[in-house]
């Protein structure tokens, strides 16, 4: 059995937990969720999906031995998810990895620390997913393709082979990636975006095909 907490109260949470308590039916005592750690104004004490808040989130917070379980980041605050556990002191290697059973991952490929893999998430030959990275369900990562640290994928998005996503990014729900592009650190794709072209680091871009809304610098 391991000791976990979750990072965060909101939507991704409870999702997590869906995952967690599936797993704990097929192996019994598999996860032992201890609570939450959320900064929201009078959580403390409370309860949230059916969890004891044990206070803000903060690395001293986390009870003796237990492991944290990032459900942090969405289209609005992924920018700051990877700053946010620093100044909180966590280790980021230190978290636990959560895979739902019904994920397929190539022996071949390789899935950082501290990431989530959602039900019906298929990862494919020569994937890496750097630490911390979230891939909602039915996503699709195919052959040789790298996605970096702390970035954010939603559901339903396929993403073709060789393609490289930079660190920090937010893949918006349904997205298509064509082979062979990049996206660079801190990008946000929109929903249902069919990206043809390389996207540069810090840029929104949204459509069919996807078109820059917002630069780096502006």
């Amino acid at each position: 059995m391991t000791d976990i907490v979750m990072l965060g109260a909101g939507g991704t949470c409870a999702d997590v937990l869906a995952i967690i308590a599936a797993a704990n039916v097929r192996q019994p005592g598999r996860w032992n969720c201890l609570g939450v750690l959320d900064d929201a104004p009078g959580f403390a004490g409370a309860r949230v999906h059916g969890l004891p808040v044990l206070g803000p989130i903060q690395a001293n917070q986390l009870p003796a031995g237990a492991l944290a379980v990032d459900c942090l980041g969405s289209p609005r605050s992924f920018p700051a998810r990877e700053s946010l556990l620093l100044a909180r002191g966590f280790d980021p290697a230190a978290f636990a990895t959560i895979i739902d059973d019904t994920a397929w991952v190539a022996h071949s490929a390789q899935i950082g620390p501290g990431s989530i893999l959602f039900p019906h998430v298929v990862v494919m030959a020569n994937v890496r997913l750097g630490m911390h990275v979230t891939v909602l369900a039915n996503s699709v990562m195919n052959h040789e393709t790298t996605v970096g640290d702390f970035t954010i994928v939603a559901s339903g998005v396929n993403v073709s082979g060789r393609v490289a996503v930079g660190r920090g990014c937010y893949l918006g729900s349904g997205a298509s990636i064509i082979h062979d592009r990049s996206i660079g650190a801190g990008a946000l794709i929109g929903a249902g975006a069919v990206v043809v072209r390389d996207v540069q680091a810090g840029s929104v871009v949204a459509g069919n095909p996807a078109r820059v809304l917002r630069g780096v610098d502006q």
